[in-house]
């Protein structure tokens, strides 16, 4: 049986200004396996970001991502955007990193950040960038 494919017709126009905010996603429970059991940098991170000025950006926290290998990690996702998963983020640096990221998801089609408009300092910190189930053509390239 062959599985189902998007088409390329789902979308025709990239979403230039999705009302929905970006939003960042947490994983609260994950540790270093050298660390202090009750040390959780995540949660450190999610607090960061609280206490941050209002970006328009959402923060939520979440249990678990399942990359418990790559210590504090975080998605930013969004309605009709691209996810980005990153990793070994440091929760006392990379907070107001993550919201650079975010605007810059927001501002782009498909929120879609290319390698070289990404901060620097997420860079060689990626994981994982899905492309919106609303979006996807025949070739699997990105938006241009």
């Amino acid at each position: 049986m062959n599985a189902p494919v998007i088409s390329p017709e789902v979308i025709t126009e990239p979403v230039a200004s999705p009302q929905a905010p970006v939003v960042i996603t947490i994983c609260t429970t994950c540790r270093k396996a050298e660390a202090a059991p009750d040390y959780r940098p995540g949660a450190l991170l999610a607090d960061a970001l609280a206490a941050l000025p209002d970006s328009g950006v959402t923060i939520r926290r979440t249990q678990c991502l399942s990359v418990c290998t790559r210590a504090c990690t975080a998605a930013l996702s969004g309605p009709g955007r691209y996810t980005f998963l990153f990793g070994d983020l440091d929760p006392e640096r990379d907070a107001p990193t993550l919201v650079e990221m975010a605007q810059a998801m927001a501002n782009q089609p498909f929120g879609f950040v290319p390698w070289k408009a990404r901060p620097e300092a997420l860079r060689s910190r990626i994981i994982a960038r899905i492309p919106p189930l609303e979006w996807s053509p025949a070739d699997g390239s990105a938006p241009v």
